[in-house]
């Protein structure tokens, strides 16, 4: 691994305390306009993209794997740059495949038992058969880890680790969560379950990477539970399958409060109860030692 790169192997301390608080509010806005112009901007762009009809035509998976990479990849690159720039370690553990692999059983079982609840409350039915491919079914994978690495970069690794040196780690969570919430919110959903869904989903990834002292764990954690939701239950959107497919086609339909809603499992009661779950386990989880500095 290259010297450049920003990962480390092993945990070592958090950086002093910057020596002015008040800058951390230009990280804050940072974030804030770089995320915003990215989640509106492309989206826009697409748009007028699509009026051509040469364009419009063109197979579904190319122009979703070009309107993920044109969103994510900037940001991702954008988030490395400030890390470097900010000179912020991002520790991935004395034992990374452990913390991988905990995250991502974390986020695969998280979501699988938030199903599990809206089975039981009656609003899970098997869906229309969706396309499947195992190529396919890759790529969407490579998509979604570019996804959740590329905001996990930028909210966690940038933002949060920035704030916690200047205003401690608690704060620094909290702060990183609300920011998440907020740009998701404004730029994706409506319902107000989604938004406390999405912070509480922010909280547990920052909480997991503060207490662990592993960026790998909340990265992980954010891919398992989206992965789940795209290509193990092609629960997004809600009814229907997404581009790429999915193993098994689950469609939530009923309640809202139960996932029936076009927003799914995102505005239900289910996902607020397994992520409360979840977000127990990591603020108890034993504190790595970047964790406890100030």
């Amino acid at each position: 691994m290259a010297k450049a790169e920003p990962f480390q192997q092993r945990s070592g301390p958090a950086p002093a305390p910057a020596s002015h608080p008040a800058a951390g509010l230009a990280s804050l806005a940072a974030v804030i306009a770089s995320t915003a112009v990215l989640l509106w901007g492309v989206p826009a762009l697409f748009g007028i993209l699509l009026s051509n009809p040469a364009i419009a035509e063109m197979p579904g998976a190319l122009l979703e794997t070009a309107f993920t990479l044109a969103t994510f990849a900037p940001m991702g690159l954008l988030a490395l740059a400030a890390i470097r720039l900010w000179r912020l370690p991002v520790p991935i553990g004395r034992a990374p495949a452990l913390f991988a692999g905990t995250g991502l059983a974390m986020g695969v079982v998280g979501f699988a038992l938030s199903l599990a609840l809206c089975a039981i409350a009656g609003t899970a039915n098997e869906g229309p058969a969706a396309p499947q491919g195992m190529g396919l079914l890759l790529l969407e994978a490579a998509l979604v880890l570019l996804q959740s690495g590329a905001e996990e970069l930028t909210f966690r690794g940038f933002l949060q680790a920035d704030l916690a040196r200047r205003w401690g780690h608690t704060p620094a969570v909290i702060i990183a969560a609300v920011t998440f919430a907020m740009l998701h919110f404004v730029v994706a959903a409506s319902e107000p379950m989604s938004f406390v869904t999405m912070l509480m989903g922010g909280l547990l990834f920052g909480f997991a990477y503060a207490r662990s002292g592993s960026f790998l764990m909340a990265w992980m954690i954010h891919f398992g539970w989206n992965s789940a939701e795209e290509l193990l239950f092609g629960l997004y959107p809600n009814p229907g399958s997404g581009t790429f497919g999915a193993l098994i086609n689950i469609d939530l339909r009923g309640t809202g409060l139960w996932g029936g809603g076009p927003e799914g499992l995102n505005a239900s009661i289910s996902s607020v109860v397994v992520l409360a779950a979840l977000l127990v386990v990591t603020i108890i989880w034993p504190s790595a030692e970047p964790a406890k500095s100030r």
